[in-house]
């Protein structure tokens, strides 16, 4: 697998403004040797219960099918956040007139974005969505983008753990008492803390799916190297088909993979005997850009070792 390309600073400002939250429908078999297998079980997810309105990363329901919103939320809203460039964060804001050609709405617009080589989007550096998103995108846009179904199940609780772990290091301290002090020279080890995929949508990189960094405690600054092994620890992802993927966590704390997993989907984190888990399920996989040093729309902190 390529080297992760972040940069934390901007991966952190960029981060902060927008949560992990949507679906596919087919599962992935491009995991490499860096990523953990998959198998099938037999369990699915819970139906969602009802979610307030908000925009895509928030966790809330946009209005968007679920396979489209993670397409926005995995490539698009680092950027497409604001007014400016225009926002790409809901059902409304996707069916809106562009003003750039206004015979055609914005997801017509993205589309052909998508699709050009000569002026892409999102722009280089940055790598094109994937094959199989920008059908996603192009299949809802053929339907004549229709309305989806609620994607997310925000946890009633702020989202904190099951067992209610505390271990809270209080705000900035780190740990470890070690950094990542090589800048931008990729490595599956950099830039722990940061939000890995916000910032490749910006200053390019891989196409990660999800990624994240797993901490000792629920608050310490990006770069600060995280819960590394023994025991080994293990991200264990179930998707919505009840699909089960694990991402094991690297020396710096770091986990990621760029298959695909179908969403909405619920994550835990195991050593093989104690485990911490979600309480609510969630769609893009940019774990730490709601899980910071202080936490954003409902985390607590950090994604903390059980």
């Amino acid at each position: 697998m390529r080297h992760l390309i972040l940069v934390g600073s901007l991966a952190l400002a960029i981060g902060a403004a927008f949560a992990c939250s949507s679906s596919s429908n087919e599962a992935s078999d491009d995991a490499t040797s860096d990523e953990a297998g998959a198998e099938e079980t037999g369990a699915k997810l819970p139906p969602l219960s009802p979610s307030s309105s908000g925009q895509a990363g928030t966790g809330q329901n946009t209005g968007l099918p679920c396979d489209v919103q993670a397409v926005l939320e995995d490539r698009c809203i680092a950027c497409h956040s604001g007014t400016s460039p225009p926002p790409l964060l809901s059902y409304a804001d996707l069916l809106a007139k562009s003003k750039v050609d206004p015979t055609k709405t914005m997801a017509q617009l993205s589309l052909e974005r998508m699709k050009d080589k000569m002026s892409p989007m999102p722009p280089k550096p940055a790598e094109a969505p994937d094959p199989e998103e920008i059908k996603t995108f192009e299949d809802w846009v053929g339907a004549g983008s229709p309305k989806g179904a609620i994607c997310t199940d925000p946890p009633p609780d702020g989202g904190a753990p099951k067992d209610g772990g505390a271990g809270d290091g209080g705000a900035g301290t780190c740990t470890s008492g070690t950094l990542w002090k090589d800048g931008n020279n990729g490595s599956p080890l950099m830039h722990p803390g940061a939000a890995c995929n916000a910032c490749h949508q910006v200053m390019g990189g891989p196409n990660l799916r999800i990624a994240g960094t797993i901490y000792p405690t629920l608050h310490e600054p990006n770069d600060c190297n995280g819960k590394a092994p023994p025991p080994p620890l293990t991200v264990v992802i179930t998707d919505k088909n009840g699909k089960v993927t694990n991402l094991p966590v690297n020396a710096a704390g770091n986990f990621f993979t760029r298959a695909r997993v179908n969403a909405p989907y619920k994550a835990k984190v195991t050593d093989g005997t104690k485990t911490r888990a979600m309480t609510g399920s969630v769609t893009a996989g940019d774990c730490n850009s709601c899980h910071t040093d202080l936490g954003a729309n409902g985390a607590p902190g950090r994604v903390m070792a059980p």
